[in-house]
């Protein structure tokens, strides 16, 4: 390990310093944040109005993951009768461990309008009074009439209203009301499991890399979504990558390294690799 990594494990041990990583106090971790939540839950239902604060609660120190593989296999037995058995089987794989450097519990509390979801109303009534198939075509508008009229052979509007009975269901979707920020209601605490790597010197390649195999190594681990949230647990792990801002190479940007990596979802930290007010040897 690199005295750099070295040196990030230990400060970053610290939930304190980790939190203020992940969201300085300016701000300016806002969208870093936003990306951290997108990887772990599906917020289709939910529109995030803002971030505010968010709190490491634990920091644990290189956390092996073990990847695990499925056999698949069948037993045959001619004697006495026959019989055929198929088995499958997920076990760990023979393989090395893929290695967490922190694995931290981040809370983030943030205010966001949800769907409200749900039916107001559902009325269902029987359509047969209809004269004419301009009628029926206006009444059933995403309904193709004349494709269907020429599979069933139906040319007249009396054949029509013989042929079946017609069901017309008018469904109102729940309103939601207006959205107050200010509501406590409409502020919520999201749990993530963010699993952190530690790459010197700056490498684009080996953070995705390292982060793509926590992703894969975890699949099925997820855990229960929130109560009383309609989202969905859709990893079991955000991912990080921790690097230094010196180590950047010429013409490539921290702003473009953080675009490329949270493209893929995973948060791109920098952490100095010499701390303020210390002397450079």
């Amino acid at each position: 390990m690199t005295a750099f990594r070295d040196r990030a494990l230990l400060a970053l041990s610290d939930p304190a310093t980790l939190a203020a990583l992940l969201a300085p106090a300016d701000g300016s971790g806002a969208e870093r944040i936003r990306t951290m939540l997108a990887a772990t839950y599906d917020l289709s239902a939910a529109r995030v109005d803002s971030v505010g604060d968010v709190r490491v609660r634990t920091v644990a120190l290189q956390r092996p993951l073990f990847p695990t593989g499925r056999h698949d296999g069948a037993w045959t037995q001619l004697v006495p009768s026959y019989a055929r058995t198929e088995l499958s089987l997920t076990v760990p794989a023979p393989a090395e461990p893929v290695w967490i450097d922190l694995l931290a519990g981040v809370d983030v509390t943030l205010v966001s309008e949800m769907d409200p979801g749900g039916v107001e109303s559902l009325v269902s009534k029987g359509f047969d009074d209809f004269s004419t198939l301009d009628e029926f075509r206006a009444r059933f508008a995403y309904f193709d009439l004349d494709a269907f009229l020429a599979e069933h052979g139906i040319s007249t509007v009396e054949q029509l209203r013989d042929a079946f009975d017609y069901v017309v269901t008018e469904i109102r979707l729940r309103t939601p009301g207006v959205f107050d920020p200010a509501d406590p209601a409409n502020t919520h605490t999201l749990p993530v499991s963010l699993a952190v790597v530690i790459v010197d010197p700056v490498d684009l390649t080996a953070g995705l890399r390292a982060t793509r195999l926590i992703r894969e190594a975890a699949r099925g681990l997820n855990g229960k979504p929130p109560p009383g949230l309609p989202v969905e647990v859709t990893e079991a792990y955000a991912t990080a990558v921790v690097v230094a801002p010196e180590s950047l190479p010429d013409g490539l940007g921290a702003a473009d390294v953080e675009r490329l990596w949270a493209a893929d979802g995973v948060i791109g930290l920098f952490l100095p690799a010499t701390p303020p007010g210390a002397a450079r040897s």
